[in-house]
This record gives C-alpha cells, sequence and structure tokens, in this order.
C-alpha cells in the first residue's frame, strides 16, 4: 500500500505511524508545494493521498488517482478539492477539524492587537534605531479593545473561540452565521447589522461559493471607517482588489491578514500600506497543532484501509 504525502508539514511520528501499520510513504520534501502538473504527474499509483490546501484536487487528479481509496487533508478547509466528485467515485475525503481552534483564534488576536497598537510601525521605528525619543516616538496612537465591538463572521469553533478571548479583553462580542446560536458569548446579529456596527470584524466562515468575495467595496463601505479587518479564514472570502482601493481611499484604522486571495501570491499593493500586518498563512502553524493534524490523517487513512469509516469524513 502507497502513500503520496504532498507537504513537508507532517510531521515524522505520524509518517512512523503510518509506515508501522505498513504503508510505502513517499514524501513531497521540498517547502515549495507540488505544482499542479507535478501532482497529476504523481499520483497516478498510489492508494491513497495525504494532501493538503495548496493542492488543487480536481476531477483530472482525482481519475489520475484511479487506486486512491482516501485523500486525506492536512487541514479544515476543502475548497481546493472536488470532495462531491471523489464521492461519486468512492474515495474519501477528509479533514482535521478541531485541533487547530486554539492556534487559529490565538493568531487572530496575534494580528487584532498588532493592528490596534501598530505594532508594525514601532518595531519598524526599533530597527531604524529610532526608539524611545520620548513620547512622540510613535505620532499615530494606538486604540484600546476594551469597549469596542467585534463582529464575528461565522461563528464556529474558532469563531466562538475568537469570543472567548475577546470577551476576555473587555469586547462586545456581536456575531452573523448562518444558523441560529444560544449563546451567552454574544449576541447574533443579521450580516449587514454587523458591518454596520463592529469596531473590528473578524471572518471566520467557510469559503464556498456564497461566501466568495462576501467582502467587497459594498462592504467596506458599509462598515465604521476607521474599522479593523482580520481575515484569517480564507483569502478569497475578500476581494483583494477592492480590499486595495478601500485603503487607498483611507478606509479602516487597519487590516490583519494571514490568508489570501490568491495564495501563495500577494497583492503587491498590500505590502506598501503601514496599517496592513501580513503573516504567511501561520494560523496553525504551532508544533501541538501541526502534530494534531498530522495524527488526524493517519487516523483517517488506517481507519479507511480497516474497512471503517474515517472519523473525519466531510461528506
Amino acid at each position: 500500500m502507497k502513500i503520496l504525502v504532498t507537504s513537508d508539514l507532517v510531521r515524522p511520528r505520524a509518517l512512523e505511524r503510518l509506515k508501522h501499520y505498513g504503508f510505502s510513504v513517499e514524501c513531497h520534501s521540498n517547502p515549495v508545494p507540488l505544482s499542479y502538473q507535478a501532482l497529476l504527474e504523481r499520483v497516478a499509483g498510489f492508494d491513497a493521498v495525504l494532501c493538503s490546501i495548496g493542492d488543487t484536487i480536481d476531477r483530472a487528479v482525482l481519475d489520475r488517482a484511479a487506486h486512491a481509496k482516501i485523500f486525506a487533508n492536512f487541514g479544515v478547509g476543502f475548497n481546493h478539492i472536488d470532495w462531491q466528485y471523489a464521492r461519486s467515485k468512492g474515495i474519501f475525503v477528509t479533514n482535521t477539524p478541531d485541533v487547530l481552534t486554539d492556534a487559529t483564534a490565538d493568531t487572530t488576536m496575534l494580528l487584532l492587537l498588532a493592528v490596534a497598537r501598530r505594532f508594525r510601525t514601532a518595531e519598524r521605528l526599533m530597527r531604524d534605531g529610532k526608539s524611545f525619543v520620548g513620547w512622540a516616538t510613535l505620532r499615530e496612537l494606538g486604540i484600546d479593545l476594551r469597549g469596542k465591538t467585534i463582529g464575528i463572521v461565522g461563528f464556529g469553533r474558532i469563531g466562538r473561540a475568537v469570543a472567548i478571548r475577546a470577551k476576555s479583553f473587555g469586547m462586545t462580542v456581536i456575531f452573523s452565521a448562518r444558523s441560529q446560536h444560544e449563546t451567552d458569548l454574544g449576541t447574533q446579529v443579521s450580516f449587514d447589522e454587523l458591518l454596520c456596527e463592529s469596531d473590528v470584524i473578524s471572518i471566520h466562515t467557510p469559503l464556498t461559493e456564497q461566501t466568495k468575495h462576501l467582502f467587497t467595496q459594498r462592504e467596506f463601505e458599509r462598515m465604521k471607517s476607521h474599522a479593523i479587518l482580520i481575515n484569517t479564514a480564507r483569502g478569497a472570502i475578500v476581494k483583494e482588489s477592492d480590499l486595495v482601493i478601500a485603503l487607498r481611499q483611507g478606509k479602516f484604522f487597519g487590516v490583519g491578514l494571514d490568508v489570501y486571495e490568491f495564495e501563495p501570491e500577494v497583492t503587491a499593493e498590500l505590502f506598501e500600506h503601514e496599517r496592513v500586518v501580513m503573516l504567511p498563512h501561520i494560523g496553525a502553524a504551532t508544533i501541538d497543532a501541526r502534530e494534531a493534524m498530522s495524527n488526524l490523517c493517519a487516523d483517517n487513512i488506517i481507519a479507511a484501509f480497516e474497512g471503517r469509516m474515517p472519523p473525519n469524513l466531510v461528506w
């Protein structure tokens, strides 16, 4: 039984588990993801594929992987996989929910604090040797989070974890979601109401046909002129070209991004704005989260080959 591992993110202990189980594991160890063409050429003949968000698993790849029983995705989001076509072919598609909730929620707060306290400007001043020249060192002051309203778009595991953290900072939490939630973590409102009332908007909804470009120029115009926008979900939820226009027009107190519409490419103009704090998609980049994600992938693959239903099936 052969497994293709397309990413170097998978932790060694999980790979050793798979080898001990009896799999022959072939890893792509280059930090640069496989190109689509390379994936298409290599995937044939494998019984399982452990893939990640950087891979496009479309009909051509699934057809080429004629022997594959399972595509185990290293990550929660699976919009890069044609899972419905996989289902029609009897191929399992799994993901790794729950285990990266805290890491991603922490990254959200990291970005929020960095934007609110002008971290990028302050850190640059330190590195330029311009620190400690009186209280006027940082002329553009930050803002306190206490008393501000955070609007959370999507109230799944990560959205709720962010609400808990935001409340500990003294923030008022409102949220919008597709289904009704009974919770003491915040108040559910309509999406339009959230846009108008929030001092901070944090995105935590999956990327679907309905949520692609959920944030465009129209939504930016409805937001408070000095609101903060944070996105640690999926890049294409925000129309990046419209975001650039809004920044050019002086919209936002600041923006914090860990994901981008055309990953791994980033719209060049975003680098020019001092009010934009950018991270290279590190939401789940902790040792603990990566170990847990790797183990879940191994659990799903082993279950499939033992004739059991994989525990994290996405359909």
